[in-house]
């Protein structure tokens, strides 16, 4: 399935409308099951972009802390059009209770949770160190994620996430018309390619919301550069467990947010 899909459309060019096709980003539900010994279980379903599906639940069952009892490296993931059943190991179990059964779009990693205190808790159990990167590699790295961002170049209407080294290297970018479903690939996809998160980067195409600190929290990545802004509970949960964290990173400027301490500063 292509993350990419034309549509007919009337485009006003000159005062004159006219018919063309244009090129729009892939939109589709994934239902994800959970099976083990007691049973067949639907835990979510989603809205994503086709493509890496295997990756995004693997990233997702990482973020939401799922599994119970067994790691990632025994499980299966089978996949059929848009569902995903996940095969859990004998003796291997899981909690979807926080979240529930619930169906969830693209807008949102954690909105509809029945309860936020499982993820919030992460943060005072995590030790994160975050790590030095220098001003000029700093800059340039959410142009290095353009350059591989092909659905973003057709459409203009998808984002992506990317994991870099930190001397810059690109290691793995992935796309998705969810933000957090970006962040959710991109740690599968580490995981498949045996990435050590703790000397990674997460680059944003977006903004910096609460639900992808979260999600780096959960991978162990020590640092975030978005093109967008930080809400402030995405600044509050970075400063609580030592994640760098810079924002509008873009015409040769950044905002970090790690410091100062004193939010009294300016006012």
């Amino acid at each position: 399935m292509s993350d990419v899909e034309k549509r007919a459309v009337h485009r006003l060019n000159n005062g004159e409308w006219v018919l063309e096709k244009d090129i729009v980003a892939s939109e589709r539900p994934l239902s994800i099951d959970l099976k083990n010994e007691e049973g067949l279980f639907r835990w979510v379903s989603i809205l994503r972009t086709p493509g890496a599906d295997k990756e995004l639940v693997t990233g997702l069952l990482v973020s939401e802390g799922v599994l119970k009892g067994c790691t990632i490296s025994e499980i299966e993931i089978t996949l059929s059009d848009d569902m995903a059943t996940v095969l859990l190991p004998q003796g291997g179990g899981f909690d979807i209770t926080p979240r529930g059964r619930i169906r969830n779009g693209s807008a949102c990693g954690i909105c509809g949770r029945q309860d936020f205190s499982d993820l919030l808790a992460r943060v005072h159990e995590c030790s994160i160190r975050g790590i030095e990167i220098e001003s000029t590699l700093l800059l340039e790295l959410p142009e290095k994620m353009l350059e591989v961002q092909s659905a973003f170049t057709s459409t203009g209407g998808i984002h992506a996430a990317g994991l870099f080294t930190s001397g810059g290297e690109n290691l793995v970018v992935r796309e998705d018309i969810g933000r957090h479903n970006c962040v959710d690939k991109v740690v599968g996809a580490g995981i498949y390619l045996d990435i050590q998160f703790p000397n990674t980067i997460l680059c944003l195409s977006g903004r910096i919301g609460s639900e992808l600190v979260l999600k780096a929290i959960a991978a162990e990545i020590p640092a975030i550069v978005a093109i967008g802004a930080a809400s402030s509970m995405a600044v509050d949960l970075a400063r609580q467990a030592g994640i760098a964290l810079y924002g509008f990173t873009r015409n040769n400027s950044t905002v970090s947010y790690l410091l100062p301490q004193d939010d009294s500063v300016g006012e």
